[in-house]
């Protein structure tokens, strides 16, 4: 029987400190399919990106 593919990604977004301020300066892509052993799968320049890769990382084959 296929194992089911339950791949599990979000996105957060880099910040840097600038004074007073955090600016956004890119995107995360975070594997969170094991809570325990999270990783970043990859990194963008715009949200739009960041959750297209999300999405497609989501749907490849283990």
């Amino acid at each position: 029987m296929p194992k089911a593919n339950n791949k599990q990604a979000r996105i957060e977004p880099i910040y840097e400190a600038d004074d007073l301020n955090l600016n956004v300066i890119g995107w995360n892509v975070i594997d969170e399919t094991e809570p325990e052993n999270e990783v970043v799968v990859s990194e963008h320049t715009s949200k739009k990106e960041a959750v297209q890769a999300a999405e497609e990382f989501e749907q490849r084959e283990s």
